[in-house]
């Protein structure tokens, strides 16, 4: 029965996102004259601030750091990596693949990395989405630091 719910599931998750795919109209007739009268902000805006930043902060901008289209990328990526680890840890939580997910860590095994407040310590599965966020971290800095051609 499993195997059927989530073939459904899948199938029912196909024809939504199909709703989000651009469709073709059905008339010719063209309602905005061109593409720049849907801009709100000048195109130079991010350019002059770029420029701006560069100035100011030149010993960061001369390693590539600050404001940029690249970072602008890294910063999309970890949004997304960030909602792929949610509905993630959603399904392993549901699924019982963490193990005691709501139990908090113990805080001789872990000393303060555990901790949230003085006393409070965080769970296991509040350990396993730092850990995610640690990883893509280093990653994301990695590809600041010695970025490939």
């Amino acid at each position: 029965m499993a195997p059927l719910r989530t073939l459904a599931a899948l199938v029912l998750s196909a024809g939504v996102a199909s709703g989000f795919a651009p469709a073709t109209p059905f008339t010719t007739k063209n309602s905005v004259s061109s593409p720049s009268n849907l801009n709100l902000i000048k195109d130079s805006v991010f350019e002059d601030a770029t420029v701006e930043w560069s100035e100011e902060y030149a010993p960061f901008a001369k390693f590539g750091w600050g404001p940029s289209v690249q970072a602008e990328k890294w910063n999309g990526r970890h949004a997304m990596f960030g909602w792929v680890m949610l509905c993630a840890t959603a399904y392993a939580k549901g699924h019982g693949l963490i193990p005691d997910a709501d139990v908090p860590l113990d805080f001789k095994e872990w000393g303060t990395l555990a901790t949230i407040s003085n006393k409070d310590t965080i769970t296991h599965e509040r350990a396993f989405i730092l850990m995610a966020n640690v990883h893509a971290f280093m990653v994301g800095l990695c590809a600041t630091i010695a970025p490939l051609p």
